[in-house]
């Protein structure tokens, strides 16, 4: 089974520290040499907010993973467990996001400021971003580590057994009560 982060929406206070934390771990730049170069601000989840709820949107690793079958490039494969967006391969089409059922992946046009620390020159104008639990941080994600009110949850293997155990227990005890 592959992990996923979820966000309890009883808990988000709609703070953004979630996107800040996203956007600044999966940068090759401080905030302030990104700042200093007007580099795009890219989290990787979406802060929704609406008057009834405020709430973190971001990848759930979809174990058949509609946007990776969607995708005409193979720019969207599976590493190490996560679904991962390979970005010198993607076309720009989109088609990950209509695929998508959660709504977690957005197109981003290539940051021009960025350009020449951008690894190779053949990168389309446009690529498809979402999600990729921040693999390459030993601490895991950023969310997970930065939010305030501890709305976030990482679910692995482990945990979602614990959950459906608790569950089937439950509804045991309801029904011999």
């Amino acid at each position: 089974m592959k992990s996923f982060v979820i966000a309890d929406s009883r808990k988000c206070i709609g703070c953004g520290a979630c996107e800040i934390a996203c956007a600044s771990a999966n940068s090759k730049l401080l905030i302030p040499e990104a700042a200093r170069l007007r580099a795009a601000f890219k989290p990787r989840l979406n802060l929704i907010f609406t008057p009834e709820v405020t709430m973190p949107i971001q990848c759930r690793q979809c174990e058949d993973a509609p946007c990776a079958k969607a995708c005409p490039a193979e720019g969207i494969v599976f590493l190490d467990g996560v679904v991962h967006i390979q970005k010198e391969n993607c076309i720009g089409c989109k088609m990950c996001i209509l695929a998508c059922p959660v709504g977690a992946v957005n197109i981003l046009p290539i940051d021009t400021n960025l350009q020449d620390s951008e690894e190779g020159t053949d990168l389309p104008e446009f690529y498809a971003q979402k999600c990729e639990l921040c693999n390459d941080r030993n601490e895991g994600p950023a969310c997970v580590n930065i939010c305030p009110a501890g709305a976030f949850t990482l679910i692995d293997e482990t945990s979602l057994t614990k959950t459906v155990k608790s569950k089937r227990e439950k509804v045991l005890r309801s029904m011999t009560t």
